[in-house]
């Protein structure tokens, strides 16, 4: 079996505003980069990876009004947009060039949403979280800005692949405070980092090797926040599939109050 054929991907994304906010301001996208489809409302996607791979995204948008959600869809549609193009220019890409690709991308997508806000006075301070992944054959590179999250799931367990760009996020790291003590931090929600404050960023990277059934899930802190790595993990392996995971993992945390608007990308890497 070739590596662009290495797996069937089954993916399902869904973005749901919670219960306390009037607006939603989280944004996704699912994308099949050798077919050029994507999907960046409520639904899924089911394809073959491809020589060009595919790419899941996740953004949370923040700024008065309407400028979070203008930040989250903007950074996201730029970066799809970016990708898009460089992948086409090469043949089978590796993960040293997907790195690069990811790289540049998020590069843009932060210029696209800084200038915008530095243009107009109604957007001034808008911003996004933004965790991604680029697969391709057996590899995932994932690039994170803010505390937006990506997990795996494999082989009975859970892992965090990404490190939350946050002030409780770096407690954490050094060992001050606990996962636990962070959900309900009064400062949880201060970020380090997030796309389109600055005029440059400095993306978070991490390469993952894909094995057979692995599961990716990519969230944002609506969903993280009010949930301990276990119970997202039991979520999803009792689950029947992408849909129904994320529909359970939205409907725990709208149980828990929906503080915040939630959203779920989940990708099922299946022995094709």
């Amino acid at each position: 079996m070739t590596a662009a054929a290495r797996y069937l991907i089954n993916a399902f994304g869904y973005s749901d505003t919670g219960l306390v906010r009037d607006a939603n301001e989280d944004a996704f996208v699912v994308a099949d980069l050798s077919e050029e489809i994507r999907v960046e409302r409520t639904g899924g996607l089911r394809f073959p990876s491809g020589p060009r791979g595919a790419m899941f995204a996740v953004a949370d948008g923040m700024g008065g009004a309407a400028a979070g959600e203008l930040a989250s869809h903007l950074g996201l549609r730029t970066l799809y947009r970016e990708v898009q193009e460089q992948i086409r220019e090469v043949r089978q890409p590796d993960e040293e060039f997907l790195e690069q690709v990811l790289i540049e991308a998020v590069g843009a997508a932060n210029r696209r949403i800084f200038d915008l806000s530095n243009s107009r006075s109604d957007l001034t301070g808008m911003g996004t979280t933004l965790t991604a992944a680029l697969e391709v054959g057996d590899r995932l590179v994932i690039g994170q800005i803010g505390d937006s999250r990506a997990y795996l799931v494999r082989d009975g367990g859970i892992r965090q692949l990404t490190r939350d760009q946050s002030l409780v996020g770096a407690r954490v790291s050094s060992g001050e405070i606990t996962a636990e003590q962070a959900r309900n931090h009064p400062q949880r929600n201060v970020l380090l980092q997030a796309l389109g404050i600055e005029a440059e960023v400095e993306l978070a990277l991490n390469i993952v090797s894909l094995h057979a059934c692995d599961i990716l899930l990519l969230c944002s802190d609506g969903l993280h926040s009010q949930m301990a790595a276990k119970e997202i993990f039991e979520a999803v392996v009792n689950s029947t599939g992408p849909q129904a995971a994320c529909e359970e993992l939205i409907a725990l945390a709208n149980n828990r109050g929906g503080p915040d608007n939630i959203t779920a990308v989940l990708v099922q890497f299946l022995v094709k």
